[in-house]
């Protein structure tokens, strides 16, 4: 591939310029994704358009793509620059300079002109004109480019930050079905946790990814300058291997660079209005043009302020500019801004831009969130779980957002967690990771994932989040949360066969629970005796005592949150009798029955078919238990009944439930851990068994692996039941469902 060109130097007040040096973060997923996009248009001779805002990745993709072509073409670079938009064929200034200045005046001359040039360029190779910030190339060049492309006599690799302040002419050309487009948005927190985790090296919390999110919105380069400059500064610190959020915020780098570099050429007037909006962090049009000179608001407006909503909102264009910004407005300053906003809104009658309708839809979603909660605490989970699911659908619909919506949806959480009801619970710690400004759940997220991970029984999963959540509890000083995360530590420990390391976490959760504080992420004020962390520590503990796991010195007796919080915590206790009837401990079934009578819902009816099975020895009440717990994401409950029942189904020769019962514990099983997949178990076995097992899996009978093999069908379908057993499937259907499922994910 040969590269020819110039790269026009940007203005100096370009926020979008994206270089090497500035970002050296992996390759991220979506970039990867358009990488490919678009290097498979350009093979069917497709030009290529790639749109996202400033710092997205669009010059990382654009890099990749060059990088990708081969040998059939030639490309040359070209790069639009806003401070010569307004001049006619500025865009081709170095590719123009040998034709005469009156020449300019013709286009058909200029388009023949280039054609010619275009030609010797590509020197019988396909040219590509690759092309930055087409917004700022001026009319005269993006029509020639154009016309040329449609022509055949080139093609086009372009990047846009802003659609719209592209010329019509390009919009509409865009919009042909001749171009292949690529839009790379803001990152979700997860793509910023691969983001960060890649810039780091380690593994990061979930507490360092919300607030790197929040000041970023997603976008990579300025989640990627955010980073660098706290690590320099030692506000984000590795602790135990993990990066984690000291609770500090340092503007003394590169983002002060940054504010300098964007407001440095400011009037005094604009500066004023730049700080008033950094100040207040996004205003009303209407208010800021109270405090400050309209002809310098509308100044701004262009470079560094948009307007969102029907309200007329105005706000920095760069979330993490505007928060650096107001880091440093002297306190004087910012203290009379304040007083003059305060003044003027004094003046201003408050307006509600909410609809009454809508404000009525917002207290609803509280009243059912709250009457979910006290409903679950007194074991009416079927009553609890629709009066969540009302409240969630009325928080989606009404918009709520911020620290309200982080409020509703850690009490829904937790709903769903005391309910049983884990998948819900997941689901609603995934709308979480929905927020481009970023957002955690009362308590974090890395502990509320590491919860339902392990009451789950994916013990793995669980402790890598536990881990992260209890070394940023420690640096933060949020005592009073680690006790909780100790003992769901230790929980998966026992889980993974490692009883020192549980009792280790056991012994520091028993030291912790003498010197709780507050921390910025405890229960509010007024939080219940028996809140959701003490029941669940509480539980974590029972359940390490019904695997013999107990803090040194320890009787052993198995007590659950039940025992002394009365029959409104009985709720808590079913987790640790399930387990403890599970395990053979005598009168727990009885007691876990008793206890379920009371509650109603999809995981007190599991409990109770549970009892029912291990009581009475019936393998269908142990099956329809293990799909229940299945369904709920009670994964290790489910394998524990489902083993029941194939024990039971095998001994009272019940060949039905015998094959039902075996698959929901196969499935059970490979969600235990993530080694347990057919994909991670795939290469134990040996080349002879893994050629079985993929050509089973395929479709093909016995007799045709054994006419390939040269053995009979018989032996086959002996080596092929060896396999199955291994791989944890019962049979050639459900081996070729699990690589189905699991390909994306490998």
């Amino acid at each position: 591939m040969e590269v020819a060109g110039r790269t026009l130097t940007p203005s100096s007040r370009d926020p979008g310029r994206e270089t090497g040096n500035q970002l050296r973060e992996p390759l991220l997923a979506q970039v990867e994704n358009a990488v490919a996009g678009a290097l498979e248009a350009l093979s069917e001779d497709q030009s290529v358009v790639l749109t996202g805002a400033a710092g997205t990745g669009k010059s990382t993709a654009m890099a990749g793509i060059l990088a990708g072509l081969g040998d059939r073409y030639s490309v040359l670079q070209l790069r639009g620059a806003a401070s010569w938009a307004e001049k006619p064929f500025a865009g081709l200034f170095w590719l123009l300079s040998e034709l005469p200045p009156e020449s300019l005046s013709d286009p058909v001359y200029v388009l023949q002109f280039l054609r010619r040039v275009f030609q010797g360029k590509a020197a019988g190779r396909r040219l590509v004109l690759a092309i930055e910030n087409v917004e700022d190339m001026d009319a005269a060049t993006v029509a020639v480019l154009l016309q040329l492309c449609r022509t055949g006599s080139a093609l086009m690799l372009a990047t846009v930050r802003d659609l719209s302040a592209c010329t019509s002419e390009f919009v509409r050309w865009w919009s042909e079905e001749s171009v292949h487009r690529e839009a790379l948005g803001p990152l979700r927190p997860g793509g910023t946790r691969v983001l960060l985790e890649g810039l780091a090296g380690g593994t990061v919390s979930s507490r360092l990814v919300a607030q790197v999110q929040s000041r970023s919105r997603g976008n990579p380069l300025l989640s990627a300058v955010f980073l660098r400059e706290q690590m320099d500064a030692g506000t984000v610190v590795r602790r135990r291997g993990i990066w984690v959020w000291t609770g500090s915020v340092s503007y003394s780098g590169a983002l002060a660079e940054r504010v300098e570099a964007e407001t440095g050429g400011l009037s005094t007037a604009e500066r004023f209005a730049a700080d008033v909006l950094a100040v207040s962090g996004a205003l009303p049009i209407l208010l800021l043009l109270q405090v400050a000179d309209p002809p310098a608001v509308e100044r701004l407006e262009q470079d560094l302020l948009v307007s969102s909503g029907s309200a007329g909102i105005l706000r920095f264009k760069d979330p993490l500019l505007a928060e650096a910004a107001a880091a440093l407005v002297p306190p004087g300053r910012a203290a009379e801004i304040r007083s003059r906003l305060a003044s003027a809104q004094g003046q201003q009658t408050a307006e509600d831009n909410r609809e009454p309708s809508h404000a009525a839809e917002m207290a609803a979603a509280w009243v059912a969130v709250q009457e979910a909660g006290k409903l679950s605490r007194s074991g009416r989970w079927t009553e609890a779980s629709a009066a969540a699911q009302a409240g969630l659908e009325l928080a989606d619909r009404c918009g709520i957002t911020g620290r309200w919506r982080r409020d509703l949806l850690s009490e829904l959480f937790c709903v769903f967690l005391r309910c049983g009801e884990l998948r819900h619970a997941a689901d609603v710690l995934a709308k979480t990771g929905e927020a481009v400004e970023g957002m955690e759940l009362r308590g974090g997220n890395d502990l509320c994932e590491g919860i339902v991970q392990v009451l789950g029984g994916r013990a793995d999963r669980a402790l890598d989040f536990l881990q992260r959540a209890i070394v940023q509890f420690e640096e933060e000083g949020t005592e009073d949360l680690v006790p909780l995360a100790e003992t769901a530590a230790a929980y998966a420990c026992v889980l993974l066969d490692d009883g020192e390391a549980a009792r280790g976490y056991l012994s520091a959760a028993g030291a912790g629970t003498g010197h709780r504080t507050g921390g910025a992420n405890a229960p509010s004020a007024g939080a219940r005796t028996f809140d959701w962390q003490t029941a669940l520590t509480r539980s974590f503990s029972g359940l390490c005592a019904v695997h013999g796991v107990t803090i040194p010195g320890g009787d052993g007796e198995i007590t659950t949150v039940a025992a002394d919080g009365g029959a409104e915590c009985l709720p808590d206790a079913m987790p640790v009798l399930a387990a403890a009837a599970l395990h053979g401990r005598p009168g727990a079934a009885e007691e876990l029955r008793e206890a379920a009578a009371g509650c109603s819902g999809e995981s007190a009816q599991m409990y109770l078919d549970l009892a029912e099975g291990l009581t009475a020895l019936r393998p269908a009440s142990l099956l329809r238990a293990a799909e229940r717990a299945h369904g709920l994401g009670q994964y290790l409950t489910a394998h524990g009944a489902a083993g029941e029942a194939v024990r039971l189904a095998r001994a009272q020769s019940d060949r039905v439930r015998l094959r039902a019962a075996r698959r929901l514990e196969n499935a059970s099983y490979r969600l235990l851990r993530a080694a347990n997949s057919v994909a991670d178990r795939l290469p134990e076995l040996s080349d002879f068994e893994r050629e079985l097992a993929l050509g089973a899996a395929a479709g093909k009978s016995s007799s045709q692996l054994a006419g390939g093999l040269h053995l009979s069908p018989r032996t086959v379908d002996w080596h092929l039941g060896r396999i199955f057993q291994k791989l944890r499937v019962s049979g050639r259907a459900e081996l070729r469902e699990c690589l189905e499922a699991e390909r994306p994910r490998n």
